[in-house]
């Protein structure tokens, strides 16, 4: 699961993060985790449709309102605290094609 940070218009209060769901699985080329890199660029179109760069691939997703809310909580000592909601997630269930540039050829 990828965690992305969305910053509200409003001061104070509950952040709202979204949730973004791949098919399949990504691995580091070195073997070292995915934890703290950065995995790509996510860009929507003028329609609203996401769309996420990984390396020299792209993939085209939806936008899907969750049924239920997900609250992320911390813990502390004695208590947990609700750090933010998710109420959206980014679904992306195809395969990532290829990003392909034409090279004119050399005569």
């Amino acid at each position: 699961m990828v965690q992305l940070s969305v910053r509200g218009a409003g001061g104070g209060g509950l952040g709202e993060w979204l949730l973004l769901e791949l098919q399949g699985e990504l691995e580091a080329r070195d073997g070292a985790g995915l934890a703290g890199r950065l995995l790509g660029d996510l860009h929507f179109t003028r329609q609203g449709v996401p769309v996420l760069l990984l390396g020299h691939h792209v993939l085209y997703g939806k936008a899907v309102r969750l049924e239920k809310p997900l609250a992320v909580l911390t813990k502390a000592p004695g208590h947990y605290s609700a750090v933010a909601l998710i109420r959206r997630k980014l679904l992306f269930k195809t395969r990532p094609k290829p990003i392909i540039t034409h090279l004119p050829k050399k005569a």
